[in-house]
C-alpha cells in the first residue's frame, strides 16, 4: 500500500499536478489526492505546499522524493529478479543534444518504445549540460569528455569528427594543406566546446583558431558553413548528407580531428532502475551497429 502511495507522490512531484499525475497513472484525481494525503499522514509530514495556483515540494517533500525514487527503483529491480521476462514499465527521463537526437537517437528511441510499450519517455533536448539531479534526469547522452567527475558514465560510442567548408569559401580563400593553415582562415567556433578555440587532431597536433562567428548550436555552425562564412569542425554525422551532396567539402582529409566519446551519463549515488539500464544497453547496441559511432 505504501508503495502505491509513494508512486502517486512521485508522479505528482514529477509533473507538478494532481490531475496530470492521475492521467499518467490511469487513476482518478481523487484517488491520487487520497493516496498522497495518506502518505503525509503516515509520515507525519507535509510533502507539498499547495496554493490555488501552484504546487511545490516542501523541504521535507524534496528529501523524501529522492528516497522514494530509490525505493521505487529497488522495487522494480526486485521484481525483475523474480520475473526476468516481465515487461519493463515506468517513466524514463532522458536528455541529449539536439543534433544527435535528430540524427540518430529519436529513431533509436522509437525502436526502443516499440519493444517496451509500457515505458514512457520524457526527452529534454539541449546542447547545454543539464544538472541531472536538479532537473531530475535519469540518463543523459552526451558527446565529449565529462567535466563533472561526480557523474557515472559509460562509453557507448565514438564520434568521428571532420573539418568542413563550402566549396565557394575554399575557392575564395584557398584549401588548407596543413593544420597550421587554419590559423589564416575564418573558423566557426562552438561556444560549448571544452577545448574552446583549440582544435586538436588525433595525431597530437593542435592549432588555435579564430573567427568572426561563435555559436552554441552545431546546427547554426553547419548553416554558417553552408553559407560560405567559414570553416567548421564537428561530428561527421552532422555533415554527412552535405558532404554527400557536395554542399560541403572535407578540409584536411588526411588529418583526423580528435575523436570524441559518446557517453551515457547517470547521477552518482542514485539507484539505477532496470528500465534505465535496458535503455542504455539498447542505445549502445544500436550505435555499435552504426559505422559512424561504433567503438571498434
Amino acid at each position: 500500500m505504501i508503495a502505491q502511495w509513494m508512486q502517486s507522490f512521485v508522479a505528482v512531484a514529477d509533473v507538478g499536478s494532481f490531475s496530470v499525475a492521475a492521467r499518467r497513472l490511469g487513476l482518478t484525481q481523487s484517488t491520487i489526492s487520497k493516496q498522497v494525503a495518506a502518505l503525509e499522514t503516515h509520515l507525519s509530514a507535509r510533502l507539498f505546499q499547495r496554493t490555488t495556483r501552484s504546487l511545490a515540494l516542501t523541504d521535507e517533500g524534496s528529501l523524501y522524493y529522492e528516497a522514494a525514487m530509490r525505493a521505487l527503483a529497488a522495487i522494480d529491480e526486485a521484481e525483475a529478479v523474480l520475473r526476468p521476462n516481465s515487461e519493463a514499465h515506468g517513466l524514463l527521463r532522458i536528455t541529449m543534444p539536439l543534433t544527435l537526437a535528430e540524427s540518430r537517437l529519436v529513431a533509436i528511441i522509437g525502436d526502443f518504445l516499440s519493444e517496451h510499450p509500457r515505458i514512457q519517455i520524457e526527452m529534454s533536448i539541449s546542447d547545454h549540460a543539464l544538472n541531472l539531479v536538479a532537473d531530475n534526469i535519469d540518463v543523459a547522452i552526451r558527446v565529449g569528455r565529462l567535466v563533472d567527475s561526480s557523474l557515472v558514465s559509460r562509453k557507448i560510442g565514438l564520434t568521428r569528427r571532420v573539418i568542413v567548408a563550402s566549396p565557394a569559401y575554399l575557392d575564395r580563400h584557398g584549401r588548407p594543406q596543413l593544420p597550421a593553415d587554419l590559423e589564416r582562415h575564418n573558423c566557426l567556433l562552438y561556444s560549448l566546446s571544452a577545448s574552446g578555440a583549440r582544435w586538436q587532431f588525433s595525431s597530437g597536433e593542435a592549432v588555435t583558431v579564430s573567427g568572426t562567428l561563435k555559436a552554441d548550436s552545431p546546427n547554426a555552425l553547419r548553416a554558417a558553413a553552408l553559407s560560405g562564412i567559414g570553416v567548421a569542425v564537428n561530428a561527421l554525422w552532422l555533415f554527412e548528407h552535405d558532404i554527400e551532396s557536395g554542399a560541403l567539402e572535407i578540409v584536411l582529409p588526411t588529418y583526423q580531428p580528435e575523436v570524441m566519446p559518446v557517453q551515457a551519463v547517470l547521477p552518482s549515488g542514485r539507484y539505477v532502475a532496470a528500465r534505465t539500464r535496458m535503455f542504455v544497453d539498447f542505445v549502445a547496441d544500436a550505435l555499435a551497429r552504426d559505422p559512424l559511432f561504433g567503438l571498434a
